[in-house]
Order: C-alpha cells, then sequence, then structure tokens
C-alpha cells in the first residue's frame, strides 16, 4: 500500500490521561502480584522526576530495579490486558482519541511511540489498532524474566523511529503530524511536518506558544 501521510501519537498524558505504567502498577499492587510498599517508592521517584530533575532513564532503571528484574514476563501479560482494556474504558483522552480516529479514517498510517514498557504499549497499540509501535525495551533471561532494560525510548530515539517509517514508507515530512504531551518529545515533534501540543507541560506550552503549533 502506498501511505501519503502518518500520524504519531505518545501514549502517556496523550492518546490517554495519567501515566499508565504507574497506574499499571498501582494495578499490580491491588492483585497482590507486587507488594504494597511498592507504592511509595514508584510515587517518590516519580515525583523526584516530574519536580527535582532526576532524568527519564534514571527513574527508568529505579523503577526497574526495584519493581521488575526477575518478573516473569508471562505473568505481566496476563494482566495488561485486562489493565488496558480497564484503562482506555476509563482513561483514553477524547481529543487525541478523535485525532486518531480521524487519521484512521483518512487512511493514515498511524504509531504509537511510548517510553513506557513494551509488555504495555504493544497491548494498547493493538486496542487501538495503529500500524505501528514502539517502546521501552527489556531484556529476558531463558526462563522468560526481566534482566535489564535493553533500550529507553526517548526523545531523540522517537525522531529516529519517526525518520525510519518516513523512508521506509516514502512519506514527506511536511505529510507527517505528530501529538505529544512533553518538552522531552521536543525532538519528535520538531522531526515532524506538523507538531501538535497535547495537554502540553509548561515548557511545551511556551515553545509551541512561540512557533503557533495547534495545542489540544
Amino acid at each position: 500500500m502506498n501511505w501519503v501521510r502518518m500520524s504519531v501519537f505518545d501514549l502517556d498524558r496523550t492518546l490517554v490521561f495519567g501515566n499508565s505504567s504507574f497506574a499499571f502498577c498501582q494495578y499490580l499492587i491491588a492483585r497482590g502480584v507486587l507488594s504494597r510498599t511498592c507504592m511509595g517508592y514508584v510515587a517518590l521517584a516519580y515525583v523526584r522526576h516530574v519536580y527535582f530533575g532526576m532524568s527519564l532513564k534514571l527513574l527508568h532503571e529505579k523503577i526497574f530495579e526495584r519493581l521488575l528484574r526477575g518478573k516473569s514476563v508471562k505473568l505481566l501479560e496476563s494482566h495488561v490486558e485486562p489493565f488496558v482494556e480497564f484503562y482506555l474504558s476509563h482513561h483514553v483522552n477524547p481529543s487525541a482519541l478523535a485525532c486518531l480516529r480521524l487519521a484512521q479514517h483518512l487512511g493514515e498510517y498511524t504509531l504509537i511511540l511510548s517510553n513506557a514498557p513494551q509488555f504495555l504499549v504493544g497491548h494498547f497499540a493493538r486496542a487501538l489498532n495503529v500500524h505501528e509501535w514502539h517502546s521501552t525495551q527489556y531484556a529476558v533471561d531463558s526462563q522468560d524474566q526481566l534482566v535489564e532494560i535493553e533500550s529507553i525510548l526517548q526523545g531523540d530515539e522517537k525522531a529516529a523511529c519517526v525518520r525510519d517509517a518516513m523512508q521506509r514508507l516514502n512519506i514527506a515530512k511536511k505529510d507527517v503530524t505528530a501529538y505529544s504531551d512533553s518538552y522531552l518529545d521536543l525532538p519528535l515533534l520538531l522531526a515532524s511536518g506538523t507538531a501538535v501540543a497535547v495537554n502540553p507541560d509548561r515548557k511545551l506550552k511556551e515553545f509551541s506558544q512561540q512557533q503557533n503549533w495547534a495545542l489540544k
């Protein structure tokens, strides 16, 4: 199929309200998969990231070491499908979803690019029926247990994914629209012909206003 246009979406605080990874931790704690003491650690780490400058990379590393290392991927994935169904029914962003559905109706190629874990993003992507997705990747051992973070999908990596898709699908930059909430995704937004700031953080909102980008 010859694609003419492409729409690219961040997941957390863009297609869905809130942080899906944080919500999934709460979901696992409620079902006894993780201990309740984990919630305080996760909340503190998240606050340090949002308000005190902890890098996204360090946040991922701390959460992985405390919560995920040694966990069975099959066990986690057994809880993902009902979680995603619940989360989309209660926390989807209607305006961003409308943009995705319009792009799909118009026959555009659609992507989700998220730094959330692969076992979450893949299910969201399938539930939303997008063509392609990329996420933070984890390595597993011979017993299918998580052993390390292979790669974290940050702004520069998201931009590289867009450029790769443009080349593979022969889509011009001017025909690519990207949606995100975060200033950390500025490389992704700049790699696209049209940038849309969805529920933007303060820095992205200021930058978007300077660039006359659309705000949702």
